[in-house]
C-alpha cells in the first residue's frame, strides 16, 4: 500500500505499549514466533465475514519502489484491505498486545502500524505465495514485524503452509514439521521480523484465510 505511516485508529495504548517492551535478552534468537489461540474460532469467522465483504482482488507483489504488480510466477492469491474502523479496532489492540510479547525477543525500535491489514484468500487449487521479504527495501524499509493471523480451521484445507525459510532449511525436518503443525492452528498468530524470507506453499485443496499486518519503525541501520 502507499507510502508514509498509516496512522490507525487505535487507542493511545498501541504506541505506549509499544515502546513500553522490556527485551528478554536471554531469550534466543528466533525467525519466528507462534502465539497459539489468540484469537477463538468464533472472533476468527468474524474476521472472515469482515474480510469477504470487502471485495477481494488479485495479490499483487510489491517492488518496493512505489509500483505494484500482479506477478503470478511469484503470488496466486486474493487479497482485501481492513481498516482500522470502529468494528475492527479489537483485531488492531489484540495484534499490538502480541506485537508488545514478541518484541521482548527481538528488541526492535517500533512506531506502529504502518498500512491497512491485508485479509488473504488462497481458495483456487494451486494458490501460494513464493520465497519473499516484507521489508527492508525501498518504501517497505520501515516494516519490522510481519504478523500473520491463521483464520481458517486446519481441517478445513490441505497443502498453503506459511513457512519460513530458516525453519524449513535449517532446523531440521521434525522441528518444521511441528512449527508448521502449531502455525496451522485456528486463531494462531505468528510473528516474525519482516527481513526473514517466508512463503505460502500450493494449496492442493479447500480455502485458506489469513489476515497479515506489518508494525513499522525507523529503517534498520
Amino acid at each position: 500500500m502507499g507510502s508514509g505511516w498509516y496512522h490507525v485508529r487505535v487507542s493511545k495504548f498501541v504506541a505506549e505499549t509499544l515502546r513500553a517492551f522490556v527485551p528478554d535478552l536471554d531469550h534466543p534468537y528466533e525467525s519466528g514466533l507462534v502465539y497459539p489461540r489468540v484469537f477463538t474460532p468464533r472472533q476468527c469467522e468474524r474476521i472472515i465475514a469482515l474480510g469477504r465483504s470487502l471485495g477481494a482482488e488479485d495479490g499483487r507483489v510489491g517492488s518496493g519502489e512505489g509500483d505494484y504488480v500482479e506477478e503470478e510466477a511469484s503470488r496466486k492469491a486474493r487479497a482485501a484491505w481492513i481498516d482500522a474502523e470502529d468494528d475492527s479496532l479489537w483485531i488492531f489492540d489484540k495484534l499490538t498486545k502480541v506485537a508488545q510479547r514478541a518484541n521482548r525477543v527481538y528488541g526492535f525500535d517500533l512506531l506502529g502500524f504502518t498500512e491497512p491489514a491485508q485479509f488473504t484468500i488462497y481458495d483456487e487449487r494451486g494458490s501460494f505465495y513464493d520465497w519473499h521479504q516484507d521489508g527492508l527495501a525501498g518504501e517497505l524499509a520501515g516494516r519490522k514485524l510481519s504478523i500473520v493471523v491463521q483464520l481458517s480451521d486446519p481441517d478445513e484445507y490441505t497443502g498453503c503452509d506459511l513457512e519460513l525459510f530458516n525453519v524449513v532449511q535449517e532446523l531440521g525436518a521434525d522441528y518444521a514439521e511441528d512449527w508448521r503443525d502449531e502455525a496451522r492452528g485456528q486463531g494462531a498468530v505468528i510473528v516474525f521480523p519482516a527481513f526473514e524470507y517466508h512463503r505460502v506453499t500450493r494449496l492442493r485443496s479447500g480455502t485458506r484465510y489469513s489476515l497479515v499486518s506489518w508494525i513499522g519503525g525507523p529503517p534498520f541501520r
